[in-house]
């Protein structure tokens, strides 16, 4: 059997792996046509998983994400400069950063809970633009990773995504009218951009309601 249909099963589940291996085995394809066999059937699997709405909001809010959140990045990295200079209050820096880390957080356990199969998608697309910042990155007065601010939050709430598809009501409402207000007090020009409220008030509406007891169970 061929060595690279081999090496591309890996693109397959476990068990779609040892079926695939199996089969090329028992008809004894090898060469190109094994690895036609095999990528072709990944391709299905892949579209059949784009089928659903999920991946798209998950690859949409990873992109947007990234992009907004990399500005996000390098202005709090201005304005802690001009802290240090004190060209800035303590307040408006530290209200900036927390936003940024709900905001990152908040984004990327959306993109997590969302993703399933295709989260090396949304981490192609929040990756690229990453990199794209960092190469291209002129100010020399700054770290090129200051830019990467959001990114640590961001994987993490990306992880505790994967792990638990949903926050409870109280957590996710709690989450969301901080942010909000959060936001009302500061102000600042990330006002204007709707997409930061978008990733916390998806997870209130799609938070994990606490059942009421039934009756039989309260009598």
């Amino acid at each position: 059997m061929n060595s690279l249909a081999e090496i591309a099963t890996i693109l397959l589940a476990p068990k779609d792996r040892d079926a695939v291996l199996g089969d090329l085995a028992e008809t004894g394809a090898n060469g190109w046509s094994a690895l036609g066999s095999v990528l072709g059937l990944v391709v299905r699997q892949q579209m059949e998983l784009w089928r659903a709405w999920q991946p798209w909001v998950a690859s949409s809010t990873a992109l947007a994400g990234s992009l907004l959140l990399l500005s996000v990045s390098f202005g709090l990295s201005m304005d802690s400069r001009y802290l240090l200079r004190g060209e800035r209050g303590y307040g408006s820096v530290l209200c900036e950063a927390l936003l940024m880390l709900l905001w990152a957080w908040t984004s990327g356990f959306v993109v997590g809970s969302l993703s399933g199969k295709t989260r090396w998608v949304s981490g192609i697309l929040c990756a690229v633009p990453c990199l794209s910042c960092v190469l291209r990155f002129q100010d020399t007065s700054l770290s090129r990773l200051c830019v990467l601010l959001f990114l640590l939050p961001g994987v993490a709430g990306a992880v505790q995504g994967m792990r638990r598809a949903r926050l409870s009501h109280r957590t996710a409402l709690t989450l969301a009218i901080a942010m909000t207000a959060l936001m009302l007090v500061w102000g600042g020009m990330y006002m204007r951009n709707w997409f930061f409220f978008l990733p916390a008030w998806w997870l209130v509406a799609h938070a994990e309601r606490s059942k009421l007891p039934s009756k039989k169970a309260a009598v």
